[in-house]
């Protein structure tokens, strides 16, 4: 059981982390690009405008700037690539310009512009353009000394003639042309007031790339890590709850075998722990209720056969006809025939009790007033009263409703009122009485007889729990059983009040 509860907390937790990672890593791998990408964009910005008040000082980009570039001449003719002579020794190629874009690249070595354009990439941490305001010409630091034609898209000639406006612009339109996926940020030059040109900042997206990749390696990293850990701590929860569920599993085991003396004796704050002691408790219950069985048989053992041994002895004295006399055999009558009705009212009690104590067994409930079940039982006890000349006063002066099975509650009453008239002495009296409260209502049955000791008290509706006093020579130790039983089904408390040689006082309860 361990190893597969460890096995399954393994898979649990795994499964759990590999799902958060992969949520996470996604969402991290967005986010960070998203992030990286705006970072790296406001810092271009920042570049760029920064370049861009700093290149009006620049002497060598003013010269840049307000050259005019004689080769290129704007007309309606669509774009021509010309031959002519080279300017200097750079090699220029002549071209007439119609909608397209001319890009000047420096990269003759100890070149002022050349020096010049290294320094902006520098600066720029990227590569720099600057686009003159006046012609439609790229300066930048290229691999070709010479001025090369190119189209532009419409997305990058947008992002020039913004910028040229005075806006701070940003794109990725310039990528097609640079051959690999970049970020350009543009810039306007102002210099006396007026735009005179732009600064273009590209850099490449290789670089977030490369973070974003790194990023990801450290969150596999860190994967391994967790599952690692998880492992660990899989395996010392799985050491805390098995090393309880195999104590609670060894004590059951124990009970199904007989011993119901085991205890798992785990002591936490948890669910287990209060699983163990709800365990334990049926462990006590069922010690209990083994010792109540044994007492319960052994009781019963005993007041069968005291009957049967008496009746026994009885039937052989007259099977063999040792009565002398007619007045001796008719004493031997009584006797078998009294402990024969001792007998029925044994048996009668106990499947009266067993039955109560069922489940399964259901009460003929209805809406009744309990007075009149209780008066029907006074009237019937008052009878066997008069045999000791003794009074039942009943009060009942208020009727109460409720819902009962009219047939038990009599019998209810009648189990206490044949307790009191039992241990009451001749011309004494009971009395019930009917009391209403706030929370419900009270019947008490008090009686004159001689009182329950301290000791007993607390066990009088146990079964076989009776006074073997010559006033209860004839009863069962299960009529009090039953009324607590009765009393239980109908959803009242049934309590005793009583003091040695000051009689006994038993209370209905209904709350």
């Amino acid at each position: 059981m361990k190893q597969s509860l460890l096995k399954k907390i393994l898979l649990y937790f795994s499964a759990v982390l590999l799902l958060f990672s992969l949520l996470m890593g996604i969402v991290f791998s967005l986010l960070f690009a998203r992030h990286s990408q705006e970072i790296h964009q406001e810092e271009m910005q920042k570049r760029a405008l920064a370049l861009a008040a700093a290149i009006p000082a620049m002497e060598e980009a003013t010269k840049i700037l307000q050259a005019e570039d004689e080769a290129y001449t704007d007309t309606s003719s669509p774009t021509e690539l010309l031959p002519g002579r080279g300017r200097g020794h750079h090699g220029r190629m002549m071209m007439h310009q119609g909608q397209g874009w001319c890009r000047r690249q420096y990269n003759e070595p100890n070149n002022n512009a050349t020096a010049f354009f290294q320094q902006l990439n520098e600066l720029g941490e990227g590569e720099v353009w600057l686009v003159s305001a006046g012609s439609r010409m790229i300066r930048s630091y290229g691999a070709e000394n010479k001025d090369v034609l190119t189209d532009l898209s419409p997305e990058a000639e947008e992002l020039i003639a913004e910028v040229l406006q005075g806006q701070a612009v940003h794109s990725r339109a310039f990528s097609p042309l640079l051959g690999t996926p970049s970020i350009t940020v543009a810039a306007p030059i102002y210099q006396n007031g007026r735009i005179s040109g732009a600064v273009l900042l590209h850099h490449s997206l290789k670089n977030m790339e490369n973070s974003q990749w790194q990023g990801m390696r450290l969150l596999g990293i860190s994967l391994l890590l967790a599952l690692l850990l998880t492992a660990v701590l899989a395996a010392i929860l799985a050491r805390h709850f098995t090393r309880p569920l195999l104590k609670m599993q060894q004590t059951a085991r124990a009970f199904a075998s007989g011993d119901l003396t085991a205890r798992t004796g785990i002591r936490q704050q948890d669910e287990i722990g209060q699983l163990a002691t709800d365990l334990d408790t049926l462990g006590t219950e069922l010690e209990q209720s083994r010792t109540e069985r044994q007492d319960f048989l052994t009781a019963i053992s005993h007041e069968l056969r005291t009957p049967l041994t008496v009746l026994r002895g009885t039937l052989e004295l007259l099977w063999q006809d040792l009565t002398s006399t007619p007045e001796q055999k008719s004493r031997c009558q009584e006797q078998a025939m009294s402990s024969l009705a001792s007998l029925e009212r044994l048996v009668g009690d106990l499947l009266e009790l067993t039955r109560l104590q069922n489940p399964g067994f259901t009460l003929q409930k209805e809406t009744l007033d309990v007075t009149e079940a209780f008066q029907d039982a006074v009237r019937q006890m008052q009878i066997m009263a008069e045999t000791k000349h003794i009074e039942i006063i009943a009060d009942f002066h208020q009727p109460l409703i409720m819902e009962g099975d009219y047939g038990r509650l009599r019998q209810l009453l009648i189990i206490l009122l044949d307790n009191a008239v039992k241990f009451s002495p001749e011309k004494s009296f009971i009395t019930v009485e009917q009391q209403v409260t706030p929370k419900g209502w009270q019947v008490s049955v008090t009686d004159q007889g001689c009182g329950i000791s301290p000791e007993e008290l607390p066990h009088i509706f146990d079964k076989f729990r009776t006074n073997r006093g010559q006033e209860n020579r004839q009863g069962t130790g299960l009529g009090l059983a039953i009324a607590q039983e009765i009393a239980q089904r109908h959803g009242l408390r049934l309590t005793c009040e009583s003091q040695l040689g000051q009689g006994s006082k038993f209370i209905i309860i209904a709350e």
